[in-house]
């Protein structure tokens, strides 16, 4: 499926483009999370496993697109020598921010 970005050539262009995209792949990626993780896991193993995997997998992918914004928002990049990172509470204000804006409409 092609792009339908343009070529990005700087960091700034790269930049300025996911701060327009990101909030909305935020939100996408927590909403498929939250929707995937309420189902019931399943009962057999290698069921569960994945299942567990896959959320596992969900919040790690949430964790870099909110990483990647803060970038975009010119904070430093979290990184393991530095990880203060709460990905709950960020979750959390996501979502508030997500109800608001739901309201609003």
């Amino acid at each position: 499926m092609p792009s339908k970005n343009k070529k990005i050539k700087t960091l700034k262009s790269l930049k300025a483009n996911l701060k327009k995209t990101l909030p909305q792949k935020i939100s996408e990626v927590i909403e498929s999370y939250e929707n995937f993780a309420e189902q019931p896991a399943p009962t057999d193993a290698k069921g569960f496993s994945a299942h567990h995997s896959a959320c596992k997998s969900a919040v790690v992918h949430a964790e870099t697109l909110l990483k990647l914004a803060r970038w975009t928002e010119d904070e430093p990049v979290i990184t393991a020598e530095n990880d203060n990172f709460d990905l709950s509470s960020v979750l959390e204000e996501a979502h508030a921010q997500e109800q608001d804006e739901d309201d609003e409409s």
